[in-house]
């Protein structure tokens, strides 16, 4: 045998193994990814449980607080009329209060869901881009072999 012709076949024999080598690497790598992408998908719910007990919880709150505003009012129509507006203007406080710590609640559901959608953007462009370079790997290996 010639040498250019054997060192033509040693090189094609050494590229046909670095590509069946990517292409297990490419596929270890999706692989991979996917378990990442299931996790991620098990966190998300995880946080969209969690963020969905608490604004019920406070939603719970600020129920029993309005029931409790209804039962001091009632009681308070036998109070002459300083107690009953010191009543109504602390409990005017109180709604106010949860007003504003539900809306603070809703704004961290808001800000989760936002960073849940990037790192959901981020996960999808990294899947396409593995993927993109498995068929890159895979069009290497089946146009050279």
């Amino acid at each position: 045998m010639d040498r250019k012709v054997g060192a033509a076949l040693a090189v094609a024999i050494i590229g046909v193994i670095v590509g069946v080598v990517g292409i297990v690497m490419a596929k270890d790598a999706k692989d991979a990814n996917k378990d990442t992408q299931a996790a991620l998908e098990k966190q998300i719910k995880s946080n969209d449980k969690s963020s969905a007990a608490k604004v019920a919880a406070a939603a719970a709150a600020a129920k029993l607080v309005e029931k409790k505003a209804e039962n001091q009012a009632s009681a308070s129509e036998s109070k002459d009329e300083s107690n009953l507006k010191t009543s109504e203007n602390q409990d005017a406080a109180q709604v106010s209060e949860n007003k504003s710590s539900i809306a603070t609640l809703e704004d961290k559901v808001d800000q989760l869901s936002s960073e849940i959608a990037d790192v959901e953007g981020k996960q999808q462009s990294n899947t396409a881009k593995v993927n993109a370079r498995i068929n890159q790997l895979e069009q290497r290996v089946n146009s050279g072999g």
